[in-house]
């Protein structure tokens, strides 16, 4: 059930991400990287202030509930807090606009820029309210139902998307679509909350999360930086032309972490079970296994994407984001980084060790907000300074450098703490994707994609050959092969879908109360 739960997860975003393909085909070709750099430092901007709905709480939520808490006490105490986060997260956003403007003396590119952050400030308030119906889900292992009302969401907004992008409205219709997916998403979550209890909120059950959720705070100010400042800074030393390049760039790479994801959502509620019951074998097998198959799916996907960067800009976007091409040869080796540390980071998190956590993200962002200063500004002309000005470029190579520092630790203080063994199977993963990578980069040479077919071709041919190879090093076995055709069972997945909406889940939570 696990497989099958993490193949659903999978499925919703890698929908996801082919929707936003399609989405980002119709602003590229119709609209151009100027009104997609508006979204997107918009969305860095008001980013940077999102840790403000979360504060540790979802993970706290997820924790909490998995360890056999009154449910309906935690998702009463869970929901006002939530409530709490995004009043606070509004104030704070419209303070710093305010301050920027009329006691800095400072303003924007343009008024649009403006009023596109008062937009995604909105996208980000509804979906915060999303979130507490979706980490409520999530926290119950109901995944049916929290990706389904994902997968609506961004359907509906694709939809909105494609609209304005060939109505020609412009950047702030663009970045009401967003909000308008974010609605259909949380609509259809409420749909869903039948049979869970909504109890009063408790202090001693707010003091519970906020124990767990405390040294989560700095993980999670931390992942915003990452996440979104980089954005900022291009904007402040570019132009909205160059946070375009960037912002494609990582929608593209985005989707890459689906297994990563998938697999990543499960594991704390089970390894938070586990660790309860202390039964430390079973983490460790878990989390072994769990990273075998994140790398077996992550390594051609990075390597597939790198070596096809050309035309997938050329074809999936168009002639405009051309400058992308670097940006997209670089940024995807944080995804391998990210997907190989998320079963060490949710181990340490699940045992209760959430300042490892903490150190690691802490590494990361000094290191990746270091880099981005000295990579991404031509100079800083107010203390006289020379840099590199690599701008979006620069921005990828110094978040691929914070991902290396960030997997180091979290790999070593998992061993620290239960003495995980290497898996040598990631270097097999490794050696295969590579040799699939260097065939289809000479293959190019010969016969050149010109059309969205023949990269959808190569793409097939690259998979083929990458599990050709770990079929002759016995990497993917006869066991694999009937393992995946159980969790890909269309059957055996609409029987537990429907069984999840009928609410068996729920009462299977009652019973254990």
């Amino acid at each position: 059930m696990f497989a099958r739960k993490s193949l659903l997860i999978m499925s919703a975003n890698l929908l996801d991400g082919l929707l936003a393909y399609v989405a980002l085909f119709f602003i590229s070709r119709d609209m151009g990287p100027e009104a997609y750099g508006i979204i997107g430092f918009a969305m860095g901007f008001v980013g940077l202030f999102t840790i403000l709905t979360d504060l540790g709480f979802n993970s706290a939520h997820i924790k909490r509930v998995s360890e056999g808490k009154d449910l309906g006490t935690c998702i009463g105490t869970y929901l006002f807090s939530k409530l709490g986060f995004i009043l606070l997260l509004a104030s704070i956003v419209v303070a710093v606009v305010i301050i920027w403007k009329f006691i800095l003396g400072r303003g924007f590119e343009s008024p649009t820029h403006e009023l596109a952050i008062y937009i995604i400030l909105g996208f980000y308030i509804v979906n915060s309210i999303g979130t507490f119906f979706y980490y409520t889900y999530t926290a119950t292992k109901a995944i049916a139902k929290a990706q389904i009302p994902l997968i609506i969401g961004t359907v509906a907004r694709t939809i909105a998307i494609i609209f304005v992008a060939v109505s020609g409205l412009g950047a702030l219709a663009l970045a009401w679509t967003y909000v308008f997916g974010e609605i259909i998403f949380l609509f259809v979550s409420i749909l869903f909350f039948r049979g869970y209890k909504v109890k009063k909120p408790t202090k001693e059950c707010f003091k519970n999360y906020s124990v767990f959720a405390m040294p989560l705070i700095l993980v999670g100010i931390s992942t915003t930086i990452i996440t979104n400042a980089d954005k900022v800074l291009i904007q402040l030393f570019w132009s909205s032309e160059e946070v375009g390049y960037y912002f494609a760039s990582f929608r593209i790479v985005q989707f890459l972490l689906v297994a990563a994801a998938a697999v990543g959502t499960l594991l704390l509620p089970t390894i938070s079970s586990y660790h309860i019951k202390e039964d430390i074998e079973s983490i460790k097998k878990t989390v072994f296994l769990s990273e075998r198959y994140i790398s077996m799916l992550i390594f051609p996907m990075v390597i597939g994407i790198v070596v096809l960067a050309e035309p997938t800009v050329r074809i999936l976007l168009s002639a405009s984001f051309y400058p992308a091409v670097p940006i997209l040869m670089v940024l995807p080796f944080f995804v391998i980084l990210e997907a190989l540390s998320q079963p060490y980071m949710y181990e340490v998190i699940g045992m209760n060790k959430p300042t490892l956590a903490r150190n690691r993200i802490l590494i990361m962002v000094c290191l990746t907000v270091f880099f981005d200063l000295i990579l991404i500004p031509r100079d800083i002309s107010s203390l006289g300074l020379k840099l590199f000005g690599l701008g979006a470029l620069g921005a990828s190579i110094a978040t691929v450098i914070g991902y290396v520092a960030g997997f180091i630790y979290c790999r070593y203080a998992a061993w620290k703490l239960v003495k995980n063994p290497f898996n040598p199977r990631i270097l097999l993963h490794l050696f295969s994707a590579f040799i699939m990578g260097i065939i289809l980069y000479e293959l190019m040479r010969f016969l050149p994609i010109q059309r969205w077919y023949f990269l959808l071709g190569y793409s097939a041919l690259g998979l083929g050959i990458y599990l050709s190879i770990l079929l002759l090093l016995k990497e993917f076995t006869r066991k694999d092969f009937i393992f995946v055709l159980d969790i890909l069972s269309i059957k055996k997945m609409w029987k537990y879908v429907k069984s999840e909406i009928k609410e068996e889940n729920i009462s299977k939570i009652k019973k254990n109360k």
